[in-house]
Order: structure tokens, then C-alpha cells, then sequence
């Protein structure tokens, strides 16, 4: 297999009748979505464009994807674009990709009107009216770009993170392999498409020729409807970030309404709370939970860990094992780490790895190396994860290097503050950052319903559990913790009230 179109081909071959994606009351069928895709990829390449960025302001929506799959059809790559992204971020993504041609779903795309965009913009009636009603599947090598997402990282500078077909393919043959996934899947879908963990469910659907639901936002602030939701459109497999999750589970809906036909529940993105898996496992327990690990620069996940066994709400789920498209090593200066225990910084070699940082040769050549880890010489990517191995080799997270500290002389994991802080039955979310300047840990956090504990009273209770100097020095209890478009919690925006 040469490129994803391919997996678009294959469905409508077998199930052209088939809903692909349905969002409500809209719904194309698998020859639907290929045929409206042709036609948008007809349009662009009409613009006599091949292997540039196309900007697609990615809506909730089925036309999303047929705009995806257009610009593929086109022999170009798509890069999402987040509908509510502010207009700064958005003008440093149009400056560095100088995208030729940007699309949405309608002609009304207000936020185009706040930057500076000399390029064509079109929409998708403009693509259905457009001479050239279709096109030809196109010549399209694995190593060719599929899709570019831009992530801020620690910096806050937009960042390109630049896909292949080949990485695609490498990481959904693994995927579905690996979990089983069939034909008669139904997909649950989350994520929002300007987020790259969306991919794994679009390219999950064409691969297995199955369906996917788009959940609407507004369901999950209402978690008895979100459950009656699943129900009614027989979902049965979700891989959501654990924000979502754990607001689901801090609602409880389960005494009232029961999910009936899910049976596999994902989460990826950052860290499940565990006592929120846990009332997800006490209520469900014949649910299959796994914990996906992946990052921005490679296509998908790198590694899981499938739940079992019984976990304190104090526990971290491990990482888990690698994907069997994957090869993962930990290096503590230089040397590979192969004793149970010794954390390392990982590094990760996959056919799935990212091209490049686009237009930042530099960046791609200090994360993205070339590296004998005892076999040879072999492209690697330099995550800045600590983690180390335990018995079972499973891999444990330990920390991400940026989000280690030096306080009072110590080297210090805030994600460690947070598991602690997290557990305690009166917090229901929290999130640790260092005030530098003043040399301050600060947790920021949710009271669990019925819970009356002031800042002072949340410190005394942590201050019988962490060292004496890892502990806040400041405790703000939050009516609600922001979040970002994604759906993590924002910590860029906690930083701002430090």
C-alpha cells in the first residue's frame, strides 16, 4: 500500500452503501464521501498545486473529512486548522506555511477576516460548482506528506509537525492489528480534527471500512444524555482524552444509564487520573481500557498498555509496551538503559516518525537523529520523556524533562505532586506549575462535589504526604480548570495566573 487514499478505494469497493461518518443528522455513505472528495480535490488542483500545505479550517462536521481526503486527492497535504484559534496563532501559521489555498465548510469563515491571508479560499459549494468533476486517483509514494499539525510545544511558537502517507499506513496496520478493530466497529468521535489524535479514528474508519459517529461537544457537559447518545448510535469503541473521561466519570451517570453496546474505551493525551478509571472500571468492568502513549512526532501512538489487574487511586498506569511498529529505547547519558528501574530518556524508532519540523531544518536535526542503539545506525526521535522499566517491562512515565524542576535543591517530578494531590478523594482535577520567579509550587484544582476544603486545609492534608519540599506552596482551588480546544487542561493558561 502505497498511500491512505487507498484505504478510501478498498471501502467503497466492499461496502460503497455503507455510512462512513455521520454527525447528527448528516451522514455520507463511503461512495459519498469519495465522490464529494474528488470533486474538492479537483478544484485545488485546478490551482496547479503539488505537495503544499492546504489550510482546512476544521469545523465539526462530515465535510471536515471529505475536505481532508480533497486535498489528498489533489497531491497535497492537509494541515487542520482549530475554527477558534486566536488570530496571532493563526497569522504564525499562515506566515510560515504560506498556504496557497485554505478551505472550510461554508463561505461565511469569519476568522479569516483577522488575518492576513493572500491565498485562495474556497468552500465547499465553490468545489462542488467548480469545472472538473472529479479526479483521478493520484500517484502517491509512502513517502510523500499526508497532513501537517501544528503544536505550540513548551515554547508557545507554532510548530509544524510534518506526516507521510508510509507513516500513516505503518502506524494503522499496527493499530488494527494489535486491538482487533473490525468492519462492524462504530466509532465514537471525540477529538477535535484540528487535534492530531483524530487521525487514529478517520483512518481507523477507512481502514476498516466502519463508521464513525462525531459526538457532539454540547453532549459531554451532560453525561446521562452522552451515555443515551452512545446507545442510540451503537457505539462501541471511544478513545477520548482523559479529560472527557474523567468528567464522565466525576457526573457518574451509571447509576442511571449504562453504556450497551461500548466495548473498548481508549485515552490518550496526557495522564488518566486514576481514580476516575476507576469508577469507569467499577461500573464497567467488562470494558477493555487501554492507555495509549504517543506524541505530536510520530503518526499515532508508540506505545500502550492494556488495564488489568487493580490499581490504588494514589497509582500511575504504566506507558506499557511498545506498538509492534515500534522500537523504543531509554538512554541515561548516552547509554542504553536495560535495568528495571533506571529511568532514561526515551527514544523512539518507527516507520511512523514524522518527516520534519517544517521550514526548521535546525529543530529536525536536534530531535529527529540518526542513532546505533547496538544494530546499526537508525533514525530516531528524541521525545523528552523520562520513564523507566519495571519488572514486567512495561514501561512507567517519569516525568517530561520540561516539566522537571529544581526546588530547594531538589529535581523535582510536578507530575508526581499531581498524582498525590490527585487521588485525594476531595480534589477532583488538578494541575501542578513552578512559579521561577518566585520560587513557588503552585497546584491549582477542583473540589470534588460535597467537598468544603480551603487551600490551607488541602496543604496540611498533602503536607503527610509529599516530602517537605515538594509541597505547594500555594494552593488555588478553581471553580473549573481551563481547557483548551483539544480538551486538556490548559496549562498555558494556569501559567498566565501564576
Amino acid at each position: 500500500m502505497n498511500h491512505v487514499l487507498e484505504y478510501l478505494e478498498s471501502a467503497v469497493h466492499k461496502c460503497p452503501d455503507k455510512i462512513s461518518v455521520a454527525y447528527g443528522d448528516d451522514k455520507y455513505t463511503y461512495r459519498e464521501l469519495s465522490d464529494i472528495s474528488k470533486k474538492i480535490g479537483a478544484a485545488i488542483r485546478a490551482e496547479k498545486l503539488e505537495d503544499r500545505p492546504i489550510g482546512v479550517i476544521a469545523e465539526r462536521g462530515i465535510e471536515t473529512l471529505a475536505l481532508f481526503l480533497g486535498v489528498l486527492y489533489s497531491g497535497n497535504f492537509y494541515v487542520p486548522i482549530d475554527p477558534e484559534l486566536a488570530p496571532a496563532k493563526l497569522q504564525a501559521m499562515i506566515d510560515d506555511s504560506e498556504f496557497p489555498v485554505i478551505l472550510s465548510k461554508g463561505r461565511d469563515c469569519g476568522i479569516l477576516e483577522k488575518v492576513d491571508f493572500s491565498g485562495r479560499h474556497l468552500c465547499v459549494a465553490d468545489c462542488m460548482s467548480a469545472d472538473g468533476n472529479s479526479v483521478a486517483v493520484p500517484e502517491i509514494g509512502g513517502n510523500r506528506p499526508a497532513y501537517m499539525v501544528y503544536t505550540s510545544g513548551s515554547t508557545g511558537k507554532p510548530k509544524g509537525v510534518l506526516k507521510s502517507h508510509g507513516a500513516v499506513i505503518s502506524y494503522i496496520e499496527a493499530y488494527a492489528d494489535t486491538f482487533d478493530f473490525s468492519e462492524d466497529e462504530i466509532i465514537g468521535n471525540q477529538t477535535p480534527f484540528f487535534f492530531d489524535a483524530s487521525a487514529k479514528d478517520i483512518y481507523l474508519m477507512l481502514k476498516m471500512g466502519c463508521t464513525m459517529e462525531i459526538i457532539p461537544t454540547s453532549m459531554f457537559s451532560l453525561p446521562p444524555e452522552l451515555i443515551d447518545y452512545l446507545n442510540a448510535k451503537k457505539i462501541t469503541f471511544i478513545s477520548w482524552v482523559p479529560t472527557a473521561l474523567s468528567l464522565v466519570a466525576t457526573l457518574n451517570p451509571f447509576s442511571l444509564v449504562k453504556p450497551e453496546t461500548l466495548k473498548k474505551v481508549f485515552f490518550v493525551g496526557e495522564v488518566m487520573p486514576m481514580k476516575h478509571l476507576n469508577t469507569w472500571r467499577k461500573n464497567l468492568p467488562d470494558l477493555q481500557y487501554v492507555n495509549l502513549y504517543g506524541s505530536s512526532e510520530i503518526a499515532g501512538i508508540c506505545c500502550y498498555y492494556e488495564v488489568n489487574g487493580e490499581f490504588q487511586n494514589d497509582e500511575v498506569l504504566p506507558m506499557g509496551k511498545a506498538l509492534k511498529n515500534c522500537r523504543i529505547y531509554l538512554m541515561d547519558n548516552d547509554q542504553v538503559v536495560n535495568e528495571v528501574d533506571h529511568v532514561g530518556e526515551l527514544y523512539l524508532v518507527s516507520d511512523a516518525l514524522a518527516l520534519e519540523y517544517y521550514h526548521d531544518p535546525e529543530k529536525t536535526e536536534k530531535s529527529f537523529l540518526t542513532k546505533d542503539f547496538g544494530e546499526g545506525p537508525v533514525r530516531c526521535f528524541r521525545t523528552g520523556d523520562l520513564a523507566r522499566m519495571d519488572a514486567e517491562g512495561n514501561l512507567i512515565f517519569a516525568a517530561r524533562t520540561d516539566f522537571q524542576i529544581k526546588h530547594m535543591g531538589h529535581r523535582i517530578e510536578l507530575g508526581e505532586i499531581e498524582s498525590v494531590a490527585g487521588a485525594l478523594p476531595e480534589i477532583d482535577r488538578c494541575c501542578c506549575l513552578y512559579n521561577a520567579p518566585k520560587r513557588k509550587i503552585v497546584l491549582f484544582c477542583t473540589l470534588a462535589e460535597q467537598a468544603d476544603l480551603t487551600g490551607q486545609q488541602i496543604r496540611s492534608i498533602l503536607r503527610e504526604k509529599l516530602s517537605s519540599y515538594m509541597l505547594p506552596g500555594k494552593v488555588q482551588i478553581m471553580d473549573h480548570l481551563p481547557i483548551n480546544q483539544n480538551g486538556k487542561i490548559d496549562r498555558q493558561a494556569l501559567k498566565s495566573m501564576l
